[in-house]
């Protein structure tokens, strides 16, 4: 099993998002971000221009089985492409060892899933 964290642009994650949901990969966690980079994002508060080094991406994590690590890969970067440079980030990580754990009435079970 494989971890995959993807920094995207917060204007394509609706579409990154769909995507994904209609790829079969309808179990993921994001959050809001803030990346510093070289380049500068321009802001208007008021008519006026404030030029900030931080800019707001969500940031995606996905544990995905081996064989499908690919098609997970071509989503994003087919759906999260804006055509500007810095669109997304992408990287995959091993995971060793994943539980879960699930709650009955016997009480809770920490099972293994890897």
């Amino acid at each position: 099993m494989k971890k995959l964290e993807a920094t995207i642009r917060k204007s394509k994650f609706k579409e990154v998002k769909r995507a994904l949901i209609e790829g079969g990969f309808n179990s993921f966690n994001y959050h809001l971000t803030r990346c510093i980079s070289k380049e500068s994002e321009k802001r208007y508060y008021r008519g006026v221009e404030f030029d900030s080094k931080a800019t707001e991406r969500i940031s995606l994590s996905i544990y995905v089985e081996n064989k499908k690590i690919d098609d997970v890969m071509n989503i994003i970067k087919s759906s999260g492409n804006s055509g500007d440079s810095g669109d997304s980030l992408i990287a995959i990580f091993n995971a060793n060892l994943a539980y879960k754990l699930l709650g009955d009435e016997n009480g809770d079970k920490l099972i293994e899933i890897i």
